[in-house]
């Protein structure tokens, strides 16, 4: 598997930040690449954790992409994490994770991790090249999204 991770600071609160990477049903509105998000099967746990199964369709056209990859997420709002996997389409397997961390009541740390194997070797290959790339895209993204919804500074 390939993994990757990112952290970032951003000047937002935990729960903030925890509103935009649990909402994968709008990932659609702001995450590069993503042209469809939508959650199914939501089930609420006892322990205050939720689970749903997540289709997200993922174009890249310059690369003659275009893939639907159905994945289980579980949020986590006790523990501020967000994850998911999926084992469908170009993927033999792919882990993602949001963890966040209170910097202070205003400062939130976003870990942000990616660990995958695509069914294409090839593909596989030419992938690994843009994909540290292609994260920090994602994370920007969640940056202006926070930006959009709460402005530049948390209130």
């Amino acid at each position: 598997m390939t993994k990757y991770s990112l952290t970032r600071r951003v000047p937002y609160t935990m729960e903030q930040v925890f509103k935009i990477a649990g909402d994968v049903a709008n990932y659609k509105e702001f995450v590069p690449l993503v042209k469809k998000s939508i959650v199914s099967n939501k089930k609420a746990l006892a322990d205050g954790r939720a689970t749903f199964d997540a289709e997200v369709s993922v174009v890249y056209a310059k690369l003659g992409i275009h893939e639907t990859m159905t994945s289980k997420v579980t949020v986590d709002p006790v523990g501020l994490v967000v994850k998911s996997h999926c084992s469908d389409g170009p993927v033999k397997s792919l882990d993602s994770e949001w963890k966040l961390v209170k910097v202070d009541a205003n400062t939130t740390e976003i870990q942000f991790t990616v660990d995958y194997t695509l069914k294409s070797r090839s593909l596989q290959f030419l992938i690994s090249g843009m994909f540290d790339m292609m994260l920090r895209k994602v994370m920007r993204a969640f940056e202006r999204r926070a930006h959009k919804l709460y402005g530049p500074v948390a209130a």
